[in-house]
């Protein structure tokens, strides 16, 4: 008479249990950096709008420079925007896509005073005198942690949440639980296929 083989599991080889379990993620990553580029794309959104109503009349006379930074600055706002649904929506697309925005977002950031001349005038309620330069005093405006105006405590938000972004959006965990099936209830099994 033979019975069934029955194999023990190896309880001393930690590998051979890991390979067993499927990897879990947290949804809380992912729902944090999805919260994340929703706020991204408001600070952006929000500082350029509130820029545009400082220039007033200006807007018909504003250099390329400028323009090109506000069409960026609107764009980024709705690729992060976007990244945030897909996350939502559990698409693992959506993760590396605010991972991008989030490079884009801190590159706009760091890049606006080469790319519009003369924008660190934006950040201040009165021009002073000063010895540094438009790309120093920018700088200076950005990292002085006064926020006594919109425009600085704007672009600092926005610097603040692409690092913070940038850190999360793509962390093992998040991803793991982005890629994991959705338990719905229904499997093909089920349907008899």
């Amino acid at each position: 008479m033979s019975y069934p083989q029955y194999q023990q599991p190896n309880w001393l080889d930690p590998q051979a249990a890991q390979q067993d379990e499927p990897r879990r993620g947290s949804p809380v990553l992912a729902i944090m950096s999805a919260v994340v580029g929703l706020g991204i794309a408001g600070v952006l959104a929000w500082q350029t709008l509130d820029l545009l109503s400082l220039l007033g009349e200006a807007k018909s006379i504003m250099p390329a420079g400028w323009t090109a930074m506000i069409i960026a600055h609107f764009v980024i706002a709705g690729i992060v925007f976007i990244g945030a649904a897909l996350v939502f929506a559990r698409v693992l697309a959506g993760a590396f896509i605010l991972m991008v925005s989030a490079v884009l977002t801190i590159g706009a950031i760091l890049v606006a005073p080469l790319v519009a001349e003369g924008v660190a005038a934006s950040m201040v309620d009165t021009i002073p005198v000063t010895t540094l330069s438009d790309k120093e005093f920018y700088f200076h405006q950005l990292f002085e942690f006064e926020f006594d105006n919109g425009q600085a405590t704007f672009r600092f938000a926005a610097l603040a949440l692409g690092v913070i972004l940038l850190i999360i959006a793509v962390l093992p965990s998040s991803l793991n639980w982005l890629r994991r099936p959705r338990q719905n209830g229904y499997s093909a099994q089920q349907a008899g296929w």
